[in-house]
């Protein structure tokens, strides 16, 4: 039966990688109060001599994700934030991964394991504002490289691409016959 209900939008996990060395992931949960994806199409038209109309196309996206968080230094995803805020990090030092996991698409014979889409993200903060006598923290995660398709665990925080998980697919099926 198909499901004719709105998304909820806590079917959507959001992660952030600060580690270091190697790659962390932090959940982008407890302390935001909103996430808001902007895939920004951008747009050509060209209208030619024989045509009343213009001739419209997709060519290319300026992705964004605008955030609002309350300041808690506990939330790994919410203190690499304010590191980069505090310490007015540019270029490269502002930069991570960033991975949407769709918790509603689960990837069969895999638990804990659902589609994903994983990207580099400049963070832009853009306030940290006083939300009367609680401090906040708001900007944009701006879209730095093309998302990549894959798939995410939630128990290992690990994020295998599409590409990569294909020979383990084939063999899956090779094996369940």
């Amino acid at each position: 039966m198909a499901d004719t209900g709105v998304r909820k939008r806590k079917m959507e996990a959001d992660y952030i990688n600060v580690g270091t060395d190697t790659e962390e992931y932090a959940l982008c949960g407890t302390g935001f109060t909103a996430l808001n994806e902007s895939p920004s199409a951008t747009t050509s038209s060209k209208r030619y001599i024989n045509m009343d109309s213009a001739r419209q196309s997709v060519t290319g996206y300026e992705w964004s994700a605008s955030f609002e968080a309350d300041q808690i230094k506990s939330e790994k995803a919410l203190e690499f934030i304010l590191d980069i805020a505090k310490r007015l990090k540019t270029g490269g030092d502002a930069e991570t991964d960033y991975i949407q996991v769709d918790l509603d698409e689960p990837v069969a014979e895999k638990q804990n394991t659902f589609h994903a889409r994983k990207r580099t993200v400049a963070i832009a903060v853009s306030e940290m504002p006083d939300n009367d006598g609680e401090m906040g923290v708001n900007g944009d995660f701006l879209g730095v490289s093309d998302p990549v398709e894959g798939e995410f665990s939630t128990k290992t925080k690990t994020f295998t691409s599409a590409a990569d998980a294909a020979p383990t697919m084939a063999k899956a099926k090779v094996q369940a016959k």
